[in-house]
C-alpha cells in the first residue's frame, strides 16, 4: 500500500463518519436539536482524520 493509497483511504473514512454522523442527526438519535457536543467531537474527528489523509497524498508512491 502507498502513501498515496493510505491517505485517500483516510479521507474515505473521514467522509463517511461525517456521512454517518449526520445520518444519525437524521434519525433522531439524541436530545439534543440539530448537532449535539458529542457529534461535533465526532465531526472534528473526522475532520482531523480527512486533514490526515490530505498529507499523506503529495507523498505520492512511497511505501506506507
Amino acid at each position: 500500500m502507498t502513501k498515496r493509497q493510505l491517505g485517500l483511504t483516510f479521507m474515505a473514512l473521514g467522509v463517511l463518519g461525517v456521512l454517518g454522523l449526520f445520518g444519525v442527526d437524521l434519525l433522531g438519535a439524541g436530545q439534543f436539536n440539530g448537532i449535539g457536543p458529542a457529534q461535533r467531537l465526532g465531526l472534528l474527528a473526522a475532520g482531523a482524520v480527512i486533514l490526515l489523509g490530505l498529507t499523506l497524498l503529495p507523498l505520492g508512491d512511497k511505501p506506507a
